[in-house]
């Protein structure tokens, strides 16, 4: 490579440093963004632990349901065999 290409090539590598404006932190618009997507994400938890716990509630209350169901079950076949 000549060394008017090396020369316009590193001009050119250190230029772009200078105009992406690289920085490390956050700048407040990405900081707001990130607050809200964490306040989302805390809300979306809690409503899944809140239908979790619904869940074990209603599996609780239908299992119930299906032994009372069971006992009505046997008490009316022993009626009809009574019957019989």
């Amino acid at each position: 490579m000549s060394k008017t290409i090396k020369i316009t090539v590193l001009a050119v590598f250190m230029a772009s440093f200078l105009f992406t404006g690289c920085t490390r932190y956050a700048n407040e618009e990405e900081l707001k963004v990130l607050n809200d997507q964490n306040a989302a994400v805390s809300k979306a938890e809690t409503k899944l632990a809140d239908i979790k716990k619904e869940r074990r509630a209603l599996e609780a209350k239908l299992a119930e349901k299906q032994k009372e169901l069971k006992a009505a079950e046997e008490e009316k076949a022993a009626v009809t065999s009574r019957l019989k």
